[in-house]
């Protein structure tokens, strides 16, 4: 079965778990192109092709760095033009910033830009609308829902497969594919790419996608910073330090041995064609004045 391969493009201070304020950014050293060029060197060793979700700002600073992405055969999605959690945004601004993002990427590659992922999975109820926004500024696929919850972001209790939401009882015309999950003993397990592809044991990555597998195609993300073994260290607290540094050593290997066990392909590949079953999305909006 295929599977889908992701890239977030961002370079290593632009995380949310650093939290480091666009204003400073300048003061950081910049590492974005060399890793994202490692791993376009790799993909192309397994023959394998992905959808790269790429920053606004990395583009504007790097337009080559997109040329090159799209001139080797990968797909390109927007990933906002800041990395900012779309929870911290208003509406108005989240527009504005998916817009600047996708008409960038546009202008660069001379594509249409029809994928869309929120920086740390970041749209939640309280965002829902920003899925409508989407569908209105012409993208067709979202990756941004996550179906657990962490201190940055997810929701309980939402879809682990695609699905296509209705907001408030309105089709929106968009489909959602969340980060894959595996089930066990009534929990949701994650695997499949960040922090979680980098700490669970390759054997259990493989047992879990394998799983995922026999019934539907898995989603692989990951981002270049996490092969940089050699990326300065921020001064942070231990939890962030665990988060954004460990297993860095192991992520190309795991990678590697996803491609020789797995087959991949763009998102957009995985997903044209489908019909997505509906599901019904309410804004807290709604639901209090429904009550």
């Amino acid at each position: 079965m295929l599977n889908a391969l992701t890239v977030d493009v961002e370079d290593w201070y632009m995380t949310n778990g650093l939290d480091i304020d666009p204003s400073e950014w300048h003061k950081y050293e910049d590492r974005v192109v060399r890793n994202t060029t490692t791993l376009l060197n790799l993909f192309d060793r397994y023959a394998v092709k992905g959808t790269f979700f790429i920053l606004g700002c990395v583009a504007e600073k790097h337009p080559g760095l997109v040329k090159e992405i799209a001139d080797r055969g990968h797909e390109i999605g927007s990933h906002g033009y800041w990395h900012r959690l779309v929870t911290s945004q208003t509406l108005d601004h989240f527009r504005h910033d998916v817009r600047s993002s996708k008409e960038i990427l546009e202008r660069i590659t001379g594509r249409r830009v029809e994928l869309y992922r929120a920086p740390s999975w970041s749209i939640s109820p309280e965002r829902f609308h920003a899925l409508k926004i989407l569908a209105e500024e012409g993208f067709v696929c979202d990756s941004s829902m996550q179906p657990f919850q962490t201190p940055l972001s997810g929701i309980a209790g939402a879809p682990k497969t695609p699905f296509s939401p209705v907001l408030d009882g309105e089709p929106l015309g968009i489909s959602e594919f969340p980060p894959t999950v595996t089930e066990l003993a009534g929990m949701s397990i994650p695997f499949s790419g960040g922090f979680y592809l980098r700490v669970v044991p390759y054997p259990l990555v493989k047992w879990a996608l394998n799983r995922v597998n026999r019934t539907r195609p898995g989603m692989i993300y990951i981002h270049p910073w996490e092969i940089d073994t050699d990326q300065p260290r921020a001064q942070t607290t231990a939890f962030i330090r665990t988060i954004q540094y460990y297993g860095l050593t192991g992520t190309k290997g795991k990678l590697e041995r996803l491609f020789r066990d797995f087959s991949f392909r763009p998102l957009g590949e995985i997903m044209s064609g489908e019909s997505y079953p509906p599901h019904r999305l309410y804004s807290p909006d709604a639901v209090q004045k429904s009550g």
